[in-house]
């Protein structure tokens, strides 16, 4: 009988631990959440975060349902102090076995990169080499292969016409300056980024010129009747990029120069000679202003050839539809992010008059 009762209790043992390894394998392999197709969240592990800091950020981010499955999975393995730092997209479905696998190889690691508006692309080209670690020149003739491909396909208005003049000029204007000119010029969007870790400068390239793309066709498409389209409206956009310092003036600078090339005006326009000249954000001189070339907008009447910079969406909307309320043919900053907007030539000039005043007095009370 008693040793009935030691058989006995000896199964109930076996039982209970099978049972325990049992659901504790099934909690160890089950995700937080059994439906996918959720977005993959975004998970931030810095360097030096403990494992379980980590467990109870997965668990706000509703990652993971029980901190202590995963804790002691770790400690198990001898993986409690592993943690690889870095962004991670992690998807809802992922078990706490599989979360551990991730954080622990670093497998999925993602680079995050912000390109701003307004950048040219050579700044773009450093920008995500520098984040990415990737080759900027292989970056900048990825990217000028992809876009003279869309163009000569007339992939937008104007494409072809507007890629067999681009390549006649940019190679004697590079010659003749102290900077590159590229293809790529604009269509580079500006937005932030995640790009696994490893990935090509090519993949980089096609992902901001087809979404550049995407988004001038978009703008397009919503063109009103009379403003450019296509290569036109990109090229416009990124003069308003950089003349705009504010987005509720983005329109009304947009309907200066479509006023000024709807008049047969030249557009003036300083940041064409900065971009040219490799000079942005420089002052310029009056030397500057009658350089000859194709993009010289003080020299030469409608559009340049190519854009500046790469516009952002506020640009590219405002190139496709300017107020249509203004009237404005000239405008000058006033000093305070703003600008001030004229139609007469007296009145643009008085408004020049109180800026270099207002700058006058600023350098005196500096002391410069």
């Amino acid at each position: 009988m008693k040793r009935q009762l030691i058989m006995a209790g000896s199964l109930s043992v076996i039982a209970l631990v099978i049972a325990v390894a049992a659901a504790t394998w099934l909690i160890w392999n089950r995700p937080a959440r059994q439906v996918p197709g959720d977005d993959p969240v975004l998970v931030e592990i810095p360097a030096g975060m403990t494992l379980a800091a980590a467990a109870d950020t997965l668990m706000a981010r509703g990652l993971l349902a029980d901190r202590r499955v995963l804790l002691l999975g770790a400690r198990l393995s001898g993986r409690a102090n592993a943690l690889k730092a870095g962004l991670y997209a992690l998807s809802g479905t992922l078990s706490p076995r599989d979360l551990l696998d991730t954080l622990v190889s670093g497998r999925g690691v993602q680079n995050r990169v912000t390109i701003p508006e307004g950048l040219a692309a050579g700044e773009v080209a450093d920008l995500v080499a520098r984040e990415l670690f990737i080759d900027p020149a292989d970056f900048l003739a990825a990217a000028d292969s992809l876009v003279g491909a869309a163009l000569a396909g007339d992939r937008v208005t104007g494409g072809r016409e507007a890629v067999a003049r681009l390549d006649s000029l940019l190679t004697v204007e590079t010659a003749a300056r102290s900077v590159h000119l590229h293809r790529c010029e604009g269509y580079l969007a500006p937005d932030t980024y995640l790009f696994a870790a490893g990935t090509s400068e090519t993949a980089v390239a096609i992902h901001l010129v087809d979404t550049q793309f995407a988004r001038l066709e978009a703008a397009t498409s919503r063109r009103r009747t009379g403003q450019p389209g296509g290569h036109g409206l990109l090229v416009l956009a990124s003069i308003i990029e950089a003349e705009a310092r504010r987005d509720d003036e983005r329109e009304r600078i947009a309907a200066v120069y479509s006023n000024r090339i709807d008049l047969g005006m030249r557009l003036e326009a300083d940041p064409t000679v900065a971009h040219l000249l490799g000079k942005k954000g420089e002052r310029l001189f009056y030397r500057d202003l009658a350089v000859r070339s194709a993009w010289n907008t003080y020299r030469v009447k409608g559009l340049p050839p190519g854009p500046i910079g790469s516009p952002g969406q506020a640009s590219l909307q405002a190139a496709a539809r300017p107020d249509s309320t203004c009237e404005a043919l000239f405008f000058v900053a006033d000093g305070r992010d703003g600008h001030v907007f004229s139609r007469t030539v007296r009145e643009h000039e008085q408004a020049v008059r109180r800026f270099r005043a207002l700058k006058s007095a600023e350098r005196r009370n500096h002391g410069d």
